[in-house]
């Protein structure tokens, strides 16, 4: 059984939807699928609805019968532990902070935590072959962030967690800390970086943060720059439209298939 946690409120179910039929589409190993969320007062953030788990819930079991899925609602916790931080709102929204609260609720030793802005191309089973017996975290180089901030500095949407051994080292509560005390441009993504004791660097293959590969095990539709002409794009796997007009990507055409037969009538990808 392969751990992965995916987060976020109502707003991102569509990444969470896709991303998962990604993972069923690619991985044989059985899979359970943590989903950690969030009720707020701010931010216009409300939890995923109880009826949309429980639909992907019943798809996870018609694709995978061994696979489970497991249902977090962290909402107190969550407002006693950032309510009254400078960081409560970040540039990605307040539901980009809660995954510093996985070991709260989520007991097993070794966990992949994916943004629900990417999507499997390949395995999971190939994070299995990496060891990190004795670090905390295994990580990509943030594409851009590695040039322009720290030469060692990852990108967070892809995290190989060895769980006991943060729980260990204290790392989520370290990063929270930090959030308490001063305001970060990439809040809860810092705050790891900072606070690590250990960690180790792996191929961009895991987190494929530009054109997919070959090797690509996840490819993660973060935000970018294109010099010529230059301009910044912010573009989702759920818009379909400018995946394929400004991407050329087609790979996932069958899985928006899947999620229109599935899950249309909920919400609708961007065509």
């Amino acid at each position: 059984m392969i751990d992965v946690l995916l987060t976020g409120d109502n707003n991102m179910f569509r990444g969470m939807a896709l991303n998962i039929l990604s993972i069923l589409k690619t991985t044989k190993e059985p899979i359970h699928f943590h989903i950690m969320t969030i009720e707020i007062p701010w931010g216009n953030t409300h939890k995923l609805e109880k009826e949309r788990f429980e639909r992907l819930y019943k798809v996870v079991k018609e694709k995978s019968e061994e696979s489970e899925m497991s249902y977090y609602d962290v909402s107190d916790e969550f407002i006693k532990t950032f309510e009254s931080t400078p960081n409560k709102n970040p540039i990605y929204a307040p539901a980009s902070l809660i995954r510093l609260l996985l070991d709260k609720v989520i007991d097993t030793d070794y966990l992949i935590y994916l943004d629900c802005d990417t999507m499997a191309v390949s395995s999971l089973e190939e994070f299995k072959k990496i060891d990190i017996m004795d670090v905390e975290l295994a990580v990509v180089k943030d594409y851009m962030g590695h040039r322009w901030i720290k030469k060692d500095y990852f990108n967070s949407g892809v995290l190989y967690v060895n769980l006991k051994k943060i729980k260990e080292t204290k790392l989520l509560e370290k990063a929270i800390g930090l959030l308490k005390e001063k305001k970060y441009f990439f809040a809860d993504q810092t705050a790891i970086y900072k606070s690590l004791t250990s960690k180790k660097f792996i191929p961009y293959r895991f987190n494929e943060q530009r054109k997919i590969k070959k090797d690509t095990v996840i490819k993660h539709f973060n935000k970018g720059i294109r010099r010529f002409p230059f301009y910044v794009y912010n573009i989702k796997q759920w818009d379909v439209k400018n995946v394929h007009r400004y991407f050329k990507i087609h790979i996932f055409d069958d899985i928006y298939k899947e999620y229109d037969k599935y899950f249309k009538d909920i919400e609708e990808l961007n065509y």
